[in-house]
């Protein structure tokens, strides 16, 4: 009597962790709605015509996100430095590696020639083939990031 009463709280007791796990389980995941739509940001720039315009404007990409930090644009040079935690975030514990999985999504037919620990390379063929926009990340000091856009 006494082992079927314990193994009937064991169960009891897993059902209810079951349970718990099952509710707390969308309150820790994030959903792509509530990531930073960085994609669309990139895209942005890098179909720009001329990036001395995109300086000007409002802030591309969401607040915390990469280029929320001093940006300047030139015709053919947008340049943006951001202060950059290395704290775990859920998905990846590099930044430099978070934004330069972030580019290599949002353009499938990019060219990545360069992935070290402290600099990302990309190339990016336009529609016609002819004309290279490069993407560059590096890490310019040990909490500052920067992304160099050239047209």
């Amino acid at each position: 009597m006494q082992a079927q009463r314990s193994s009937h709280l064991r169960l009891v007791s897993a059902r209810r962790a079951l349970v718990a796990v099952a509710l707390l389980a969308p309150m820790l995941s994030a959903s792509a709605e509530d990531l930073p739509d960085v994609c669309s940001a990139l895209k942005t720039i890098v179909d720009a015509p001329a990036f001395d315009t995109l300086a000007k404007g409002r802030a591309l990409l969401p607040p915390a996100s990469p280029g929320q930090g001093a940006c300047r644009g030139s015709a053919h040079v947008y340049d943006c430095r951001w202060r950059a935690h290395w704290g775990p975030d859920g998905v990846v514990g590099d930044p430099l590696q978070e934004l330069g999985a972030d580019i290599a999504a949002c353009f499938p037919d990019v060219r990545h020639d360069v992935n070290t620990s402290t600099r990302q390379h990309f190339a990016l063929l336009d529609a016609s083939g002819k004309h290279v926009t490069t993407l560059t990340a590096t890490i310019e000091t040990p909490n500052t990031m920067r992304l160099r856009i050239v047209r």
